[in-house]
């Protein structure tokens, strides 16, 4: 295994996406999707190497990528079918592997744990207490609606009076790429979410298989 002796020790803030980065909710996301085709449209379902060509931001692009057409559907009853199905079988979900000791150690090192995700902050504090690792955390930055347009504009506001070299972004996406690079941080991505390593690499960020192989 390639471990990355990055200076994280050096980084004041380490800033984590929560889906796919810190909670492994890969398969009810797709059961929720799955379950959201077979009630609104005439099509099969997701398998996963179809789920990872048609993921994006915003979320609403993604839909429209399965075959969504809110000219004719209602996206907030959509969204909200997709929600129900998630919020009643997260405590099925685990934390990746890793993340807890990483936090733990980024804790020691005297850094802070932040997270910044596109998902409703009182879902977020909810999820992170359920999995059991909010007490890792020193900020929870959140939306406050379901229908997750865009966590940039919270991140720009986090980072506006902090120095750009003191932070970095953990992400599972091309989204999170794109979020730091707005921001102006590093960011290292994590193929173990909601996209493939294959589609990663395009970021020109680095991506490792497991936050195990970061080392602080």
């Amino acid at each position: 295994m390639c471990v990355f002796y990055y200076k994280i020790i050096k980084m004041k803030y380490v800033i984590f996406d929560f889906n796919g980065t810190i909670v492994d909710d890969l398969d009810i996301s797709v059961e929720a999707i799955n379950l959201t085709i077979d009630k609104y449209l005439d099509r099969g379902p997701l398998d996963l190497e179809e789920y990872y060509k048609v993921f994006t931001f915003p979320i609403k692009k993604y839909y429209e990528n399965v075959g969504f057409d809110f000219d004719v559907l209602n996206w907030h009853e959509v969204g909200q079918y997709w929600m129900n199905h998630y919020v009643s079988n997260r405590k099925r979900c685990n934390v990746h592997e890793g993340i807890v000791d990483f936090l733990i150690k980024n804790h020691e090192a005297g850094n802070k744990n932040i997270v910044l995700s596109a998902s409703m902050k009182d879902h977020l504090i909810e999820q992170l207490k359920e999995l059991g690792v909010y007490q890792y955390f020193d900020e929870i930055i959140g939306l406050d609606n379901i229908y997750a347009h865009s966590k940039l504009e919270n991140g720009l506001a986090f980072i506006k009076d902090k120095n750009k070299e003191d932070c970095i972004l953990f992400g599972d996406s091309l989204h999170d790429a794109e979020v730091a690079r707005e921001m102006g941080i590093d960011c290292i991505l994590i193929a173990k979410g909601h996209q493939d390593k294959e589609t990663l690499l395009k970021s020109g960020y680095r991506v490792v298989d497991s936050i195990s192989e970061v080392n602080i």
